[in-house]
């Protein structure tokens, strides 16, 4: 099993919000982002249901990097939706409520090479805590900054402000 560092601070991040939104326009940006990053954007899952009050929508996404053959950073965003209804102004809004959730972790020795036998976990907890802590703490701020930065994009798609 390799070792996983949590990214997001207390938890996951998340927005909520009560107004219109543009999901292809969210998807194409974010897709745009993984790419200039270097992420493989791959989407988990995409649910839609029509309801009498409105769509309901459950999407996961998730974004991956391999940064070397040790270190890969992992981000997943998922969306709920419910009460979506179009605007009669712009049909390719749909204003309702939503809830995105973003977590972010960095994954350690991701392709279990250290896992042969229990003296090789032992060495690859002490080269990771120990040895080389301040370079894997430097990687971990790199994926902190991609994580807020996608954030960041979500909460401007969505007409948020963020002070970060």
């Amino acid at each position: 099993m390799s070792e996983k560092w949590p990214i997001t601070e207390e938890g996951s991040l998340i927005i909520r919000q009560d107004s219109p939104v543009n999901f292809k326009e969210l998807h194409k940006s974010l897709y745009t982002w993984a790419q200039e990053n270097k992420y493989f954007f791959n989407e988990k899952g995409y649910v839609e249901k029509s309801k009498s009050h409105g769509k309901e929508f459950t999407i996961g996404w998730e974004f991956e990097r391999k940064v070397n053959d040790f270190i890969k950073f992992n981000i997943e965003i998922e969306i709920w939706a419910h009460s979506m209804n179009p605007i009669e102004k712009d049909p390719s809004l749909l204003k309702g409520w939503i809830e995105i959730v973003v977590d972010s972790e960095m994954e350690m020795d991701w392709q279990n090479h250290w896992e042969t036998n229990p003296i090789f976990k032992f060495l690859r907890k002490m080269h990771i805590y120990y040895l080389k802590k301040q370079y894997f703490l430097n990687y971990a701020g790199k994926c902190w900054e991609d994580t807020y930065g996608l954030h960041a994009l979500i909460k401007s798609k969505l007409n948020q402000f963020s002070l970060f």
